[in-house]
This record gives structure tokens, sequence and C-alpha cells, in this order.
């Protein structure tokens, strides 16, 4: 009996050990044996850079990727972290223009302007399908062009439109290449073209074509001249609103302080040509919509402006054309600041974002994740993409991530999603994008 009483009071005495030893390990289990648990947080405020409209509207044309099924991707990235900026505003020059003409036009003679000597003519059959059907028109041969100088004294008297008089009949081509010689070297659309000699001299020229050609086919004249100090530069947006009502667009033409008003055309995606009006505005031009015409006509690709301008520079006569495309885009979605983060043992997993969608569409969403090193520098652990069929009643998605690569990658917190990218895939068109998006805290 005695020693029972003795063993029982060993375990009442265990017994208020273990009570004071739980006591004493209240605090919170290491992180990585903790459950998986979720918290809410809220995307940082945009920046000036980052491209952010929670106005949303309904496309207006078919969506070109209608597929339902949920898609994620992830991709392991390594070393210290680089931003990456997108692309909103893009820079072309050119030394070179180019006009449409028919082979009737071709047959009769059309007027070409050089402003250099040594300059390339280069004639591309083009395919139309004003009848209906697709009529590609015959490539010509190199050696029934003629190009003839206009002389000066005849377009002063009688006008440009006029001056049909040659003032030489020596030949100004120094060599020709067909369409199979630059075939053979990529340029595979029925090209030919002419190398002008050094004795074709700045001034006006008169091409003309000694093949008899159908008189509705279509070609594209090319005149290159490659070196020249005369180049029209261009800076334009790469994304515009569909239904934008103007363009705004920065125009220079080196060596050159005169006036000019360009020339502007709207070609869609699917082919539809459209002339522009252009208004100057400060230091930029404006090239405004035609009433009733949205920027795009289809999903399927990219609608571009094409600007020409003529001029004279020093009693040379000058004459560019330069292009920008762009992507026309309706901003159909945006992405709600409070976000709800799963974690597993102290690594996040998932974020779940959820969306204003204006109508049923495919988006998808992608963003960078990184860590901090010991010195302190963000690293890259990795970028996530997800994309699914979402409708306004249910616009939820989600980026996983990778607690395993998170703790292989040995970085510390704070961990941080960057890049954050909204598409609309349906237009396969970019609507927002956030450099710092989100601080990821347990």
């Amino acid at each position: 009996m005695h020693t029972l009483s003795k063993i029982a009071s060993i375990l009442v005495l265990s017994g208020l050990l273990a009570a004071c030893q739980d006591d004493a390990t209240t605090p919170e289990p290491e992180s990585n044996a903790s459950p998986m648990y979720a918290k809410g947080l809220t995307l940082a405020a945009p920046s000036d850079t980052d491209i952010i409209d929670t106005n949303i509207a309904s496309p207006t044309l078919p969506a070109i990727n209608t597929n339902t099924e949920y898609v994620s991707f992830i991709t392991p990235l390594y070393g210290e972290y680089q931003a990456s900026q997108p692309l909103l505003e893009q820079a072309s020059q050119s030394d070179e223009y180019w006009i449409n003409v028919t082979g009737a036009e071709l047959n009769a003679g059309v007027t070409l302007t050089m402003s250099q000597a040594a300059s390339l003519v280069r004639i591309a059959p083009r395919g139309d399908i004003s009848s209906g059907a697709l009529m590609h028109a015959e490539a010509i041969a190199p050696e029934r062009v003629q190009i003839q100088r206009i002389a000066p004294e005849v377009k002063a008297a009688q006008g440009k439109a006029a001056a049909t008089t040659i003032d030489s009949n020596e030949s100004l081509v120094k060599s020709m290449v067909n369409a199979e010689a630059l075939a053979s070297a990529g340029l595979s659309d029925d090209s030919s073209a002419l190398q002008m000699s050094a004795k074709a001299t700045p001034g006006e020229y008169r091409l003309q074509v000694s093949q008899p050609l159908t008189p509705s086919a279509s070609y594209l004249v090319n005149v290159k001249e490659k070196g020249s100090p005369y180049q029209l530069s261009i800076k334009a947006p790469t994304a515009i609103a569909a239904d934008a009502q103007t363009v705004a667009l920065k125009l220079t033409l080196t060596q050159s302080d005169n006036s000019f008003v360009p020339q502007a055309k709207l070609k869609q995606a699917d082919g539809n040509i459209q002339n522009l009006a252009m208004v100057k505005q400060d230091d930029s031009w404006q090239a405004v919509m035609p009433a009733g015409i949205s920027l795009a006509s289809s999903n399927a690709g990219f609608s571009e402006i094409e600007l020409t301008v003529q001029t004279e520079i020093d009693g040379r006569p000058v004459l560019r054309t330069v292009k920008t495309a762009f992507k026309p885009y309706v901003n159909s979605a945006s992405i709600k600041p409070e976000v709800l983060t799963i974690w597993d043992k102290g690594l996040p997993n998932q974020i779940n974002f959820e969306l204003t969608v204006a109508e049923a569409g495919r988006f998808g969403l992608s963003g960078t994740l990184t860590g901090t090193n010991a010195e302190g520098k963000k690293v890259a652990i990795l970028r996530t993409q997800a994309a699914s069929w979402l409708t306004p009643d249910a616009a939820k998605l989600k980026l996983t991530l990778d607690p395993k690569l998170i703790q292989a990658s040995g970085l510390l917190p704070p961990f941080e999603l960057n890049e954050l990218e909204l598409q609309d895939q349906g237009q396969m068109a970019r609507l927002s994008y956030q450099a710092k998006a989100l601080t990821l805290t347990r």
C-alpha cells in the first residue's frame, strides 16, 4: 500500500511537471512544422509606370481563343532579379518609301523621287481580293523595266502631271536581279530589283514596264536609299484602345526643319485600309479616326499606321514612308486588390485572385516570385503562369507557387510577386501590368 502511494505521488508530480513544461512551450511551432493555412493580403498601390485601368468594357470582336481548360505552369529562375518593364512605345526609322500601283499604271509609267544616286528599286507583285477571289499579279522581268530621268525644265514648264519628256536615253540602271535570284537570297515574293547607277543623281524619274501586265493587277514599288541622311523617324504606342478617336505619333525628318503634313493610312488586320486625317498638336501629330471606324477589325494580328512625307531638302526632292504596328484592345477585365494567399509549412503555396470581368472569356495571369539573399538583394525564384475561362459570376484565378523550390533556393523573406500581368487571351492583349505587386507576409 505504501508503495502504491509513492507511485501515485510520483505520477501526480510528473503530471504537474508536464503541465508546467507545456505552459513553457506555448510559442508557435517552427515554421517548417506549421500546418497549411490561408491569409488575406492586399496588392501594392500601382506606381506611375504601371499599367492599371479599372474601367472595363465588353469586347466587340469575336474571341480567337475560347479554350475553357485551366492550365498552370511554373518555370524555375536563378540569379539576381532583373526587372523587365513592358515596352509601351516603339520607334522606327525609314530611308525608303513605297507606293501601290496597278499593272496599267506601270505600263503607262509612274513617277519616282530619288534624293541620292545608287538607289535600289524593287517591284513586288501583290495579291488582290477585290473581285471576290484571290488574284496574284505576275512577276516582272527586270530587263523589261525602264527608268529614265524627267527633264527638270520640262517639269517646270508643263507641271509635274504633264512631265513626260525624258532628258536622256542613257540607261541609269547599274544592275538588276530577277525573282529567282531574290528567292535564293530569301526574298520569295516574286520581286524584281534594280540598282541605280552613280549617274542617277537626285531628281524625279519615270519607271515604265514594257511587259504587258493585267491592268487591274496590284504591285508594290519600293525605293530604298541606303545610307541616306534623310531618315523619317516615328515614335508610337505599342497598344491602343480599340475605340480611341486619335492616335498620338511623333515624326521627325533628319537634316530638315521643313514643315510638312504627312499622309496617313490605317491598315487593319483583315487587310482593310482607311485614310486618316493628321492634325499637328504641339510637338506631335494626332492621327484622327474616321467617324464610326474602330482601330481593330479582328483580334487576330496587329493594326498598322503607314505615314508618307514628301518635301524638298537643299533642292533635293525627298519622299519617305514609315509604318508602325500596334495592338488594339478593349480593357475587358481588372484585378481586385484583395488576394488570398495559401501557405504550406511557412512558405507561400499559391495566390488566389479575384477579377472583375466584363463578359465571359479566357484570361491569363503571370508573375515572378523573388526572395532575398544574405546580401539583401532580390533573387528570382520562379515564374508562374495560369489561364482559364472566366465569367462575371465566377472570376477567380490562382497562381501556384512551389514551396519545395522556394526552400531549395535558400532565399529568405521578404518574398515578393513582381511583374504581375493580366492578359485577355481572347484578344491576345495585355490588360494590366504591375512591377511590384505583392509582398508575401505570413
